[in-house]
């Protein structure tokens, strides 16, 4: 697995770390630690010129729900973007605001669809394991409920789904973040 941001930073800073004090090392530990985020991230190259019908075929998915389109998840970025996608997991269930507000506490905000869509075709076992949404792009069905895109599966399928934003997500899910 690659080194998280927070690895990669602290080995740059551990050369340095002997020309300063024991004080300024404790203040930087300190400060470092306050950063660490314990749920596993992966990097990826989200293009995000790609059309999200593209991002699918990239992903090769089993199955889609045929509403995950992108004229109704569109999308603002433009260019190839080096991301790392962190997936929280909260070890009980949640709702979709307290996600996001837990989110956000720690420096994050949820990934969009073209991130986690790129995650699915970087890293495809990895909702085999345990579901993974994307809490920042939603879609609000005509005159229905508001939906988000998630990957979902086991080893015989790998699914990209549409499920409710309302309610509580159990302790399986994977909320995939990025910082902002």
């Amino acid at each position: 697995m690659p080194k998280s941001a927070y690895e990669q930073l602290a080995q740059a800073i551990s050369g340095k770390a002997s020309s300063l004090t024991e004080s300024e090392r404790n203040s930087l530990k300190a400060l470092l630690d306050s950063f660490k985020v314990s749920f596993p991230s992966f990097t990826v190259t989200v293009n995000y010129d790609q059309t999200v019908g593209e991002l699918i075929k990239v992903g090769k998915y089993d199955w889609k729900n045929n509403s995950i389109i992108s004229s109704y998840f569109a999308s603002a970025e433009k260019g190839q973007v080096g991301v790392t996608i962190h997936l929280f997991n909260f070890d009980h269930d949640i709702s979709s605001e307290d996600a996001v507000r837990e989110m956000e506490g720690k420096g994050f905000r949820p990934a969009t669809l073209k991130e986690l869509l790129t995650l699915g075709a970087a890293h495809p076992d990895l909702q085999c394991s345990n579901p993974i949404v994307a809490l920042g792009s939603i879609w609000r069905r005509p005159a229905r409920d508001v939906c988000v895109p998630c990957l979902d599966g086991d080893r015989r399928s790998r699914d990209l789904c549409l499920y409710w934003w309302i309610g509580d997500w159990d302790s399986s899910w994977r909320f995939a973040a990025v910082r902002k």
